[in-house]
């Protein structure tokens, strides 16, 4: 009974630090994507035919994020279903 209670906290313990790792990670993305954004302002390349391939870019990269988050948040439920 106590290595399952030691095995809850450890995973706990991990969601908790991949959460953090996580947010951290996004807090990045989003500065590289205003560094990005000011890049092409600066250089004059703010035109559409520049903007449309970046900013699809991004999306995807927000897009995989999502689904990433999604995945492992899943995948923290069904062990924690399976620790119960």
């Amino acid at each position: 009974m106590e290595a399952k209670s030691v095995l809850q906290q450890m995973m706990k313990f991990n969601q908790s630090l991949f959460d953090k790792a996580f947010d951290l990670s996004v807090k990045f993305q989003d500065q590289a994507e205003k560094l990005g954004e000011t890049m092409l302002d600066q250089t004059g390349l703010s035109s559409t035919e520049y903007r449309k391939p970046y900013e699809a870019w991004v999306s995807a990269c927000k897009s995989g994020r999502t689904s990433f988050k999604t995945y492992v948040d899943e995948g923290y439920k069904n062990v924690e279903a399976l620790l119960k």
